[in-house]
């Protein structure tokens, strides 16, 4: 057997671990829905098979489903129960997943910045009667109470939420999601918000995208570029999205 050969048969193992993984998630929700598997199994099923899904991309540099599989998890992260609603947001995401393994397969391109705008909003944040924009921002901080927060305030704003838990995590997802806008935390493992709005700036492919950075008030910033506007936490965060957003043009 030659290494092309040998490269084949992983390539097609890892397809079907995928198509696997896929059908897994169908037959939870399934089951859930014909009241045969109670909720915390199902919701922990599903996310141990999306995990699983993920893995699988980046082996083979599945690029459109990798970042599918990120906003999927991304979607459920904060999730505590699986719904009706739920069901059937997780029925797309499994159709969209399927549709970038499908392009995989005929080494086709897949338009990934219209596409993630097609997806359902965040499950796990009620935000009652607000209605959603198009406007798609990244929010780059490690998980935890403040990132919650600044999430919930930002969906309470109308705007449609990506949570990206690491620096180098955003730095390969931003140029495929082309989001309309990434809020970066200062203080970040790996690369420092500083670190990554640089490297986005000197990109070709994002340097238009608007960045700002998300800062305490006794923070100090010199290395930061010209121009990039500072959201600071605190009692005024709210006044300070409409003010960087404004100036971002997004308002």
């Amino acid at each position: 057997m030659t290494d092309v050969d040998f490269l084949e048969q992983l390539k097609t193992v890892a397809i079907d671990s995928a198509e696997d993984r896929l059908q897994n998630i169908g037959e939870a929700i399934d089951a859930f829905l014909a009241g045969t598997v109670e909720n915390g199994p199902t919701l922990a099923t599903i996310k141990i098979e999306a995990h699983s899904l993920k893995s699988v991309a980046m082996s083979f540099d599945m690029r459109a489903l990798k970042v599918l599989c990120h906003r999927f998890e991304d979607y459920f992260a904060d999730a505590e129960e699986v719904t009706e609603k739920s069901c059937a947001d997780i029925r797309f995401f499994a159709d969209r997943m399927s549709d970038c393994l499908d392009a995989f397969i005929h080494n086709r391109e897949i338009d990934l910045s219209n596409l993630v705008r097609e997806l359902p909003s965040k499950a796990g944040f009620e935000v009652g009667d607000i209605s959603v924009s198009e406007i798609e921002v990244m929010l780059v901080m490690p998980p935890g109470t403040a990132t919650k927060i600044v999430t919930r305030e930002l969906m309470e704003c109308g705007y449609r939420m990506v949570n990206v838990a690491s620096t180098l995590d955003a730095i390969q997802l931003i140029p495929s999601m082309k989001p309309d806008a990434v809020i970066i935390s200062r203080v970040m493992p790996d690369l420092t918000g500083v670190d990554l709005i640089c490297a986005l700036q000197s990109m070709p492919t994002t340097k238009d995208i608007p960045v700002a950075l998300l800062a305490t008030e006794s923070d100090s910033y010199n290395d930061l570029p010209e121009g990039v506007p500072i959201l600071r936490k605190g009692s005024k965060f709210a006044d300070d999205v409409v003010d960087v957003f404004s100036e971002l043009g997004l308002l």
